[in-house]
C-alpha cells in the first residue's frame, strides 16, 4: 500500500513538472531551442504545439493543459486571449525568399516571367501571410502577382515549398529563414514602413500561472535566452 502511495505521489510530481505551450509554427526553431535548454536546466518538461495561429489559439482557449501561448501581440489580442502577464521575445521580420531554382535578386524580380509561383502564408490567419498581403497591397503588386500567388496554411509550409524548388520564391518570416538558409538562394529583408509591425511576445493564459512558469519567464528574459532569440533573427 505504501508503495502504491509512493507511486501515486510521484506520478503527479511528473505530471506537474511540466509546462504546455502554443505558439504560431513559425517561431518552432527559436522555441524549441529555448524549450530544450530550460528543460535541460531545470528538469521542467516543456510540451509545445505548433501550427497556424488561429487554430491553436483556439486549441488553447479551450485547453485545460495549455498554459503559455507565443505569438503577435496585436494578433493575440485580436484573438482575445485573455492572459495576466506577458514577456517580449523580440520583433518579427517579413522576408522575400527565392528557390535555387532561380537566380533572381530584387523584389521587382517577381515580375519576371521566370517567377510562376510566389509562395505566401494563410493572408487572413497567420501573422506573416497578413504582413505579406499588406506589402504586395502597399506596394501596388497585388493585382499585378495574383496569378503567380500561391497561399498556404503556415510559414514552415512555404518555406518547404522553397526548399523542394516547387515555388520559385515565398514570403516567410527571418526566423523561418534561416532554417533554410542553406537550402535556398537569396533572401531580401522587406522595408518594415510596408507593413504593420510584429512584435513577439509570450503570455501565461489567465488561472494557468505557477511556479514552473515563473521560473519559464524568468529564463526567456536572461542574456542566455536572449542571445538565442537574437540567433534566430528575433
Amino acid at each position: 500500500m505504501r508503495t502504491l502511495y509512493i507511486l501515486f505521489l510521484l506520478s503527479i510530481s511528473l505530471v506537474a513538472n511540466e509546462i504546455y505551450i502554443a505558439s504560431g509554427a513559425g517561431y518552432k526553431q527559436p522555441i524549441m531551442e529555448l524549450s530544450q535548454v530550460f528543460s535541460s536546466q531545470t528538469n521542467i518538461k516543456i510540451n509545445p504545439m505548433f501550427g497556424n495561429m488561429q487554430q491553436i489559439a483556439e486549441q488553447a482557449k479551450n485547453s485545460d493543459k495549455i498554459a503559455v501561448f507565443f505569438g503577435d501581440e496585436k494578433f493575440i489580442k485580436k484573438l482575445n486571449i485573455k492572459f495576466d502577464h506577458s514577456v517580449e521575445l523580440g520583433k518579427g521580420s517579413l522576408v522575400l525568399v527565392y528557390s535555387n531554382n532561380t537566380k533572381l535578386k530584387s523584389i521587382d524580380d517577381l515580375k519576371s516571367p521566370q517567377i510562376k509561383k510566389i509562395g505566401l502564408p494563410d493572408t487572413t490567419k497567420a501573422i506573416y501571410g497578413v504582413a505579406a498581403k499588406e506589402f504586395l497591397d502597399n506596394t501596388h503588386l497585388t493585382e499585378e502577382l495574383q496569378d503567380k500567388l500561391n497561399v498556404f496554411q503556415t510559414v514552415p509550409q512555404v518555406s518547404s515549398y522553397l526548399v523542394s524548388g516547387d515555388i520559385d520564391a515565398g514570403f516567410i518570416n527571418k526566423t523561418d529563414y534561416w532554417s533554410i538558409s542553406q537550402k535556398v538562394a537569396n533572401v531580401i529583408e522587406i522595408d518594415e514602413s510596408l507593413y504593420s509591425p510584429i512584435k513577439i511576445i509570450g503570455v501565461v493564459l489567465s488561472g494557468k500561472e505557477n511556479q514552473n512558469i515563473d521560473k519559464l519567464f524568468d529564463f526567456l528574459k536572461s542574456p542566455l535566452a536572449q542571445e538565442i532569440l537574437r540567433k534566430h533573427g528575433l
